[in-house]
């Protein structure tokens, strides 16, 4: 703390504020001047690692959420899907299967294309919506930065970007086993072991394993529609030859195979799934290698780090198309994706009033898609072959300055440049019975370029006190559609944003409230949006402008010394400025589909001491998360109301041994995971109801 009194009076002046907020959002008693062992994290254990963002967690100028592996366990948070809500603004469609990973932040995602959200996993890039629902076991946390990314990143991120970290077998060693069992026969078996050789070499490795019978039953074989089994392996390799130099060789499979497609007819009044009855066999399978070798070189002056990563993916998508128990037509889609990066960052580590970041990201990326159409209640019956061959290669240059312009006054601008060449090779065949005919065949390419510039203006009132307003432009290049009416409609242009944010953070009370607002407003041109094409699929067009705008706000409380209370809200009002479908029916002024006007996670946690010969101490866990409404399509005739989900845990731990017993929807609520029309049919996917079990973790060095 400053202190001359003329400094105080900002300090103040923003604890007025602050606490006029808290006052409107929560009332609730905190207690001072305690000892606690529940703070040995900032705000939902918010950490930034990476060299690029060296900032203590709590002085970055960003809207920023991450939980640490110890989080994850207590709220069963094992997949992507499961961090809906849990984050302001954020969510992931649960549409069907990991293929289908569609993720919004503030309104800003995509639904079939690539994502509007990029994801690092321990510095490898995902770059498709396909990789994106992967296993999450062992992880030590993730962190979600919200707003554009691209002057610290290599993949530019139009939306924000994805963190997920495991641990570093220099910083934990020993062997940890997890087991657990629930509704549903859903098992889950993760184990894995770290250990360091000595002081220059360390290793780890973990396997997953995860099964679940489903609870969508098929109504034409009695059987579930939504079985999975899943399994990983990674290992992690790292080497410090000397003080200043290392390297990280990561790498990992998995393998998924699931139900699909398990929609029903839905119920409009009771706004739930009334049944699914799919005769063709639906399943989707998938393979992912991924691979990345990271190289970190540092001096008294500067941090240079270098990243590899390959990632290859094989996948197969088949699917009852007509979703009913008739013979009419089906699909398989199938994939292999090869992607090849590098980044090299270089950045100033010179205590000063100026520091900077230069960057270069380059990707090449193959992918080979083939769709096969059969359509039975056609006279003949007839098969659509169609294959395409897409081949994306870019370089991006990124760069950010940071001026302390006096001492609680920072500055921070940067510019990104990327060039994106892409080529698509398009052929359509249709087969009837011996005989084919070549429909259409396409090669074309595309090329797009972009400058993007991000200004933040940063001021510091004291060590837990700050206000921030960032100005920067999003972006998202274009692409082709696989499936098309006319050749105009074979690509798709570029979207862009610009993005408006104010924010601030705050501790009270010796840092037992700990407070996070932000407000957004985002102008996004020429959004691309999916149009749905009856027996065809889905193909994507640029709708003019939209605007999204809301607020986010976190709190954690810390009552005592083993207590906390922690909430989470994020408002949304993402609607269309203009967006004519066609001369008779015009959008502008709906609201954007898929994104939830609000997002809202509220819950607390008490550990109370229980020695037995047992025990040594018992955790309790509730939290309530809601979400809504949602509009499943840009017509809004139809949506989700504004929802609710009740969980709670409660664990006895002893010694490195802790058994949970938990569960999630506590109340059963009805709800749809996903809507959608077709050939004059409501169709959907129930959301996930009551579930619980019981989770066994022992660790052991």
């Amino acid at each position: 703390m400053y202190s001359d009194q003329s400094n105080h009076q900002p300090s103040r002046l923003i604890h007025l504020l602050w606490e006029g907020l808290l006052l409107f959002f929560v009332s609730i008693p905190v207690m001072a001047n305690e000892t606690d062992t529940l703070r040995n994290v900032t705000l939902d254990s918010i950490v930034v690692s990476s060299i690029k963002l060296p900032h203590a967690d709590w002085k970055i100028p960003s809207a920023t959420t991450a939980l640490d592996g110890t989080t994850l366990q207590k709220r069963q948070l094992y997949d992507m899907k499961d961090f809906t809500a849990s984050v302001p603004n954020f969510i992931m469609i649960d549409r069907d299967t990991r293929l289908t990973s569609s993720v919004f932040i503030r309104g800003v995602g995509s639904l079939i294309n690539a994502p509007g959200v990029a994801m690092y996993v321990d510095g490898i890039p995902h770059f498709e919506k396909s990789s994106f629902d992967i296993n999450l076991a062992d992880i030590e946390k993730i962190e979600f930065l919200r707003g554009p990314q691209g002057t610290l990143y290599g993949r530019n991120a139009m939306g924000g970007i994805i963190l997920v970290h495991t641990a570093s077998p220099f910083r934990k060693q020993g062997t940890r086993v997890q087991l657990s069992y629930g509704s549903y026969n859903e098992t889950r078996l993760t184990l894995s072991h770290r250990q360091k050789e000595g002081e220059r070499f360390a290793w780890g490795v973990t396997g997953d394993y995860h099964h679940s019978d489903g609870f969508i039953i098929n109504q034409y074989n009695g059987k579930t529609a939504d079985h999975l089994n899943a399994a990983s392996l990674s290992n992690r390799l790292e080497w410090r030859p000397r003080h200043n130099l290392s390297f990280r060789l990561q790498h990992g499979a998995e393998y998924v195979k699931q139900g699909a497609f398990g929609y029903g007819t839905v119920n409009s009044e009771r706004n739930d799934v009334d049944s699914v009855s799919l005769n063709h066999p639906s399943y989707y399978e998938r393979f992912i290698y991924d691979a990345g070798l990271q190289a970190d070189y540092h001096t008294p002056h500067f941090w240079l780090r270098s990243q590899t990563s390959l990632q290859l993916l094989d996948d197969t998508y088949e699917v009852d198309q007509d979703a009913s128990p008739r013979d009419l037509y089906y699909a398989v889609q199938g994939e292999r994706q090869r992607l090849l990066s590098q980044e090299i960052n270089l950045r100033d580590v010179t205590e000063g009033v100026y520091d900077w970041n230069f960057g270069l990201f380059a990707f090449h990326h193959a992918i080979d898609r083939s769709t096969d159409v059969f359509l039975h209640m056609a006279q003949p019956p007839y098969q659509l072959e169609k294959r395409y061959d897409d081949l994306s290669r870019g370089i991006a240059l990124y760069h950010q300055s940071e001026l302390q312009i006096t001492p609680r006054l920072r500055l921070e601008g940067g510019i990104r440049y990327d060039y994106e060449k892409d080529n698509s090779i398009h052929r359509e065949n249709k087969l009837t019975g011996d005989s084919v005919a070549l429909s259409n065949q396409y090669d074309s390419p595309l090329t797009f370029s972009q400058w993007t510039p991000k200004l933040t203006l940063q001021y510091r009132f004291d060590n837990d006190d700050q206000i921030y307003a960032t100005w920067a432009k999003g972006y998202k290049a274009g692409g082709f559609n696989t499936v098309f009416e006319t050749e105009n409609e074979r690509t798709f242009g570029p979207e862009r944003s610009w993005n408006y944010e104010i924010g601030g953070k705050a501790a009270f009370f010796g840092r037992k409230v700990l407070a996070e607002a932000a407000l957004f407003y985002i102008d996004i041109r020429n959004q691309q949006v999916k149009q749905l094409l009856d027996l065809q699929g889905v193909k994507i067009r640029n709708a003019g402008r939209s605007i999204s705008k809301g607020a986010e706000l976190t709190l954690k409380m810390l009552p005592s010394e083993c207590s906390m209370i922690h909430l989470t809200y994020g408002y949304t009002h993402a609607t269309f400025h203009s967006y004519r479908y066609s001369e008779e029916i015009d959008y502008s002024g709906n609201y954007l589909p898929f994104v939830p006007r609000h997002t809202l996670t509220v819950g607390a946690e008490q550990r109370i001491k229980w020695r037995t010969a047992f025990s040594e101490s018992l955790l309790l866990q509730a939290n309530y998360t809601g979400m809504g409404a949602i509009y499943w399509h840009e017509d809004n005739r139809v949506k989700q109301p504004f929802y609710g989900l009740l969980n709670a845990s409660a664990g006895v731990e002893k010694g490195k041994l802790n058994l949970t017993l938990w569960a999630k929807n506590i109340l059963n609520k009805k709800y749809l995971g996903y809507y959608f029309e077709s050939s004059g049919r409501q169709l959907g996917k129930p959301g996930r109801p009551f579930t619980a079990g019981v989770t066994v973790d022992f660790s052991l060095k």
